[in-house]
């Protein structure tokens, strides 16, 4: 017997909710990492990433096919309607996965706003202390010499001066 395209929409939903819960979990230990600057645990996040986001592509593009082949759009609007043509049971089974998914796709984004953040942060203070090294940081807000508040600090390079 085959499979309805109700029933092939909820196994491709909880397939995306599935990949997206792996994807959540590795985000959040990526915030870890990046927090301790362990660049061997963000080495292999970023690694484990990958194929999810690939599988995630993958599992899009199968919904889209289920979706244009019933004549729906691919939009929220396409999976909306498609949803309320079906069955009651068939339509609050694929309301609830879909409930799920972007509760999930929901906190993927936010996890991956915050570690974009931590990303930023952690390269903003990497660039000021080269310009520091450099003899660069006219930002550095400091005092000079004679005890003076001054944003000019560093004039010659950590390295002519050693």
């Amino acid at each position: 017997m085959a499979m309805t395209s109700s029933k092939q929409l909820q196994s491709i939903l909880q397939a995306e909710q599935h990949v997206s819960a792996q994807l959540l979990e590795i985000m959040m230990a990526e915030r870890s990492a990046l927090i301790e600057s362990d660049t061997d645990v963000i080495s292999e996040m970023s690694e484990k990433k990958q194929p999810l986001v690939l599988q995630l592509e993958q599992l899009a593009r199968h919904r889209d096919s289920v979706l244009q082949a019933e004549g729906f759009t691919t939009d929220k609007e396409g999976l909306a309607a498609f949803i309320a043509n079906q069955t009651q049971q068939d339509e609050v089974a694929l309301n609830t996965i879909m409930s799920q998914l972007k509760t999930t796709a929901h906190e993927c984004r936010e996890n991956n706003q915050i570690n974009g953040g931590i990303v930023n942060v952690n390269r903003q203070h990497l660039q000021r202390a080269m310009n520091i090294f450099r003899g660069r940081d006219v930002n550095a807000n400091s005092y000079g010499p004679g005890g003076e508040y001054t944003n000019q600090v560093v004039r010659q390079p950590l390295l002519g001066r050693v």
